[in-house]
This record gives structure tokens, C-alpha cells and sequence, in this order.
């Protein structure tokens, strides 16, 4: 589970020019939420968050590989501790054109049900605005900011043949796994594990599996 507080959706915002190299020049980076020691939200009496994300993000690399991405890494591919500076770093030298951050919700009633994606506003500060490096940097940072939501607007898409009228939206907020990083990334919060109906769709393999195609679908149509 990812627990953020959420500000405005901000769409439209100006960026620079798409350039359109080949699918498998881009790297996609996965990350499996939680892992280890870290459990993330309880599944039912039979496993934990940490253990569906990590199966979702091998189901989404098979995925992405075999629609022609060549290039697709994953912060963990095993039940691992790995610390957000762990995961940054290993983000940090991949410089990849997408990061993906699988995770499932959980709520205090089990009556919350859907999902949601997230993506990195990029707020910056008002100091130094008129340096060209300032600038530049702004540009690139709104290119990225204008990527993330296109990717997630395609996920989004894909995802509610599999949840029908459960699109919790699309939200602009901090994500501690970009800190001091700059590229395009979005985060999805698959579905809740405190609802039994979610539940127990996303723990069916073949649903999974779908899921991941879902995803796949979508980082095709928006990178």
C-alpha cells in the first residue's frame, strides 16, 4: 500500500517535443513494492502484499518483453529488503524512459474498492527560475510530468475492462521513490486487498495475468 496525501490533478501542462525511438531502445524499470521484512497490506490469512507485487511485476516484464521492450529491469525479483534509497539508486542507473511502481491498497472499511494511479507532480521552488540551467530543467521536468500522466491515462484505460466503473482516478503527488530523481513514473494501486471482491479477483492467476497484459497495453499506447 502507498499512503500519500494526494493534491490536484494538474493535466495539460506544457512540455517538450516526444521524440519516438524505437521500443526497445526505452528501458522500463519495475518496481515490486515492499518486499522482506516489509509486508505491506495483509491478503485475506493466506500472504501479503509484498509477495502480489512481486508476482504482478514478473507477469508485466514478460509482458513488455514480449511486446518488443527489450530493456525491462526490476528493482527486486525476489522476496528481498530493499530500502527506497536501494530502489532510487538502482532507478538512478538505469536512467530508464518509464518507472512503474506496482502496490495494492488496503482501506479501513472493506467496503473501498478500485483502483488508482499516481504520478510526480515535480514541484519546484520559486528561487533561480530565470537561470537557463533552472529553465531547462523545468522543461525537462514538465516533458516527464506530461509523459507520466499520458502513460497512467492509457493504464487507466486498459485497467477498466478489469474493474468496471472502479477507476478511483488519476492523482498528482510526492513520490518518496523519485526523490532527487527526474523521469517519468507512475504508480498503481492495483485494487483492495481489504474488499473481498477485489481480493479475490486479484488473486486469481488468470485475472493477474490479465492485469499484467492491461498494464502492457498501456505503457505501449502512452510512452
Amino acid at each position: 500500500m502507498f499512503t500519500i496525501v494526494c493534491a490536484a490533478l494538474v493535466l495539460g501542462m506544457p512540455g517538450l517535443s516526444r521524440s519516438q525511438p524505437e521500443q526497445g531502445d526505452r528501458v522500463i524499470f519495475i518496481d515490486a513494492g515492499h518486499g522482506g521484512s516489509d509486508l505491506g497490506v495483509k491478503i485475506g490469512d493466506r500472504g501479503y502484499e509484498k509477495d502480489l507485487n512481486l508476482r504482478l511485476a514478473l507477469a508485466l516484464r514478460k509482458e513488455l518483453v514480449a511486446a518488443g521492450f527489450r530493456q525491462v529491469s526490476l528493482t527486486r525479483n525476489s522476496d528481498q529488503d530493499l530500502s527506497i534509497k536501494e530502489r532510487s539508486e538502482l532507478i538512478r542507473k538505469t536512467n530508464p524512459a518509464l518507472v512503474i511502481s506496482l502496490h495494492a491498497n488496503g482501506g479501513f472499511s472493506g467496503k473501498a474498492r478500485g483502483y488508482e494511479l499516481y504520478f510526480p507532480g515535480f514541484k519546484t521552488g520559486k528561487e533561480g527560475r530565470n537561470d537557463p540551467a533552472a529553465i531547462i530543467g523545468d522543461m525537462t521536468k514538465n516533458k516527464h510530468l506530461n509523459d507520466s500522466v499520458r502513460v497512467a491515462q492509457h493504464i487507466q484505460r486498459q485497467l477498466a475492462g478489469i474493474f468496471p466503473r472502479e477507476n478511483r482516478g488519476l492523482r498528482d503527488a510526492p513520490l518518496p521513490l523519485l526523490e532527487g530523481l527526474n523521469v517519468p513514473a507512475v504508480i498503481v494501486e492495483i485494487g483492495f486487498m481489504t474488499n473481498k471482491e477485489n481480493r479475490k479477483k486479484i488473486e486469481d492467476e488468470k485475472v493477474r495475468m490479465d492485469i499484467a497484459r492491461a498494464i502492457a497495453r498501456g505503457i505501449r499506447e502512452g510512452i
